[in-house]
């Protein structure tokens, strides 16, 4: 194989990359695309047992005897299946990890995507009111740190102007 050919292929794996889901293609063959959050915030307890796949950043991680909770604001996903939706949030929903989780890693401000099996609900307060959470049982999540900046759409190949939205 030639220097530029074994180049190309190099590039073309990288760009490829950069374009995956944070969530395996045989997960997500097994959760409801079409679902969407609202839907399932508005009546949890209708939906155990369906495979779903959502995201947010985390707002707090307990651990508990045999189990570790996490709480996630929810955010709309990406094309990459990405919290992005900074702004916007149709609830809030737990994760329910078996064993232990650090909450140094599973810390406030990560965001996270989640693909697994809604298995409940869980009555907590926020504030002065009560609140019916989702319960996710995770098939495979991904991690993320909290972006710097607006994680809006860009591209960073070549050479021209770009745009970079600063709040």
């Amino acid at each position: 194989m030639s220097k530029r050919s074994l180049f190309l292929t190099a590039l073309a794996l990288i760009l490829a990359s950069g374009c995956a889901p944070v969530i395996s293609k045989d997960t997500l063959g097994t959760v409801d695309r079409g679902l969407e959050f609202s839907e399932v915030a508005g009546r949890p307890a209708d939906y155990i047992g369906k495979s779903v796949v959502f995201g947010g950043t985390i707002l707090e991680t307990r651990n508990e005897e045999g189990r570790t909770v996490v709480e996630v604001l929810q955010e709309g996903l990406d094309s990459r299946l990405r919290p992005a939706e900074r702004d916007e949030s149709a609830g809030r929903f737990l994760v329910e990890f078996q064993g232990f989780r650090d909450p140094a890693i599973y810390s406030r401000g990560k965001r996270i995507t989640v693909a697994g099996e809604i298995t409940g609900t869980e009555r907590l307060r926020i504030g002065r009111i009560t609140y019916d959470y989702p319960v996710i049982q995770p098939r495979e999540h991904s991690l993320l740190d909290p972006p710097s900046y607006d994680p809006g759409p860009r591209i960073g190949i070549g050479i021209g102007l770009g745009y970079t939205r600063v709040r």
